[in-house]
Order: C-alpha cells, then structure tokens, then sequence
C-alpha cells in the first residue's frame, strides 16, 4: 500500500515538474514574440520585422523635434553604407505626434538630412511604447537573425566615433552569432539591455 502511494506520489511530483518546465517555456517563447515592429512608412509599404528573419535589424526611435536624434541619423548613415553588404536593416521611426509632425514635414526632415533607410511613423507609441514606458530619445532597437530581439540602447553620446563604435560592436556581435552557425537566443525572454543615458 505505501508502495502504490509512493509511486502515486512520485508521478504526481514528475507531472508537476514536467507542466511547471513546459509554462515556463511558453511565457519565455511568449515575450520574445511579443516585441514587434510593424509600422507604415512614408513611402506607403508597410514594414513589419517578423518578415526580415536572416537579416541583423536597427530600428532607431526618434523625432523631428531632438536634436541628440538628428546627430544620431548622421551616425546610422555613416554605418549604414558601411555595413551595405551584409545582411543588415537599418529603419528610422518617427514618434512625432500628428499634431507636431504631419507626414509631409517628416518627409521634408529626412530629405533635408538625406536619409536613405526607410522612413516609418509611430505617432501613438504603439511600437515604441513596448521597450520604453519613457521618453528618452534617441532609442536604438536591435533585433537578431532570428527576429527576437536582442538589445535596446538610449541617447546619443557627444562623440559620434564613439557612438557608432559601440552601435558597431552591437551589430558584429548579432552578425557573427547568426553567420557562426549558432542560432541567436530564442527561447529565452528577450532581454533589453545596454540602456545608456544621453
């Protein structure tokens, strides 16, 4: 009789292990899924980063109104060319309100700053609202090969060579993960780190 309840037991206890590891795998694949960046841009495509798994990504968050983010751009174009032949994305999000930014200014502001990565709007902070609950801009997105993502970095330092060493840095790390043959970290929750102040 204490045979049968130990081995009750003993089924009941690997039951509750095996559900505990099983919940605890959902929740981590569940929050590496739920950071998504799918944003309309000026040029009327929708660009969604679920879709752009193979390729390393940097989505910036910024606005007209900041000047930090306006040397920012400067610095992502400069890295921008120089990474033009590896599987990199670079996007720029406006989080410019449609009261303090229609679309016809932001376009006149990327033009002006000859931006030539896509230009996306996210005047609601819907996207942006998942990895910050403040406003602190400049903000830099990276997301892996595997689309998880993988880093957040806010401000801009008051060296640009240094700045971009440190974007650079970022960028080769999730390149030689993914180009090494080992697959970037999905299932384990993404985590944001590398959070600078300006």
């Amino acid at each position: 009789m204490s045979s049968i309840r130990f081995t009750h037991l003993l089924c009941c206890a690997v039951l509750l292990l095996t559900c505990a590891v099983a919940t605890a795998a959902q929740a981590a694949a569940g929050s590496t899924a739920a950071f998504k960046v799918k944003l309309k841009g000026l040029d009327g495509k929708v660009y969604d980063v679920a879709t752009m798994r193979g390729e390393v990504v940097l989505v910036s968050f910024g606005a007209t109104w900041c000047k930090p983010c306006e040397w920012e751009l400067t610095a992502l174009e400069e890295l921008k060319e120089e990474y033009a032949k590896k599987p990199v994305r670079f996007l720029w999000v406006s989080v410019d309100t449609r009261q303090q930014a229609s679309d016809d200014w932001v376009r006149q502001y990327a033009k002006a700053r000859h931006l030539t990565m896509p230009v996306l709007r996210d005047p609601d902070f819907e996207a942006f609202g998942q990895f910050s609950q403040r406003v602190r801009l400049p903000m830099v997105v990276f997301f892996d090969r595997a689309g998880a993502l993988a880093a957040t970095r806010t401000g801009m330092s008051a060296d640009p060579i240094e700045y971009k060493k440190h974007i650079r840095a970022r960028l080769d790390a999730l390149l030689a993960a993914g180009s090494a043959g080992v697959p970037p970290a999905v299932s384990a929750p993404a985590r944001i780190t590398d959070a600078v102040k300006p």
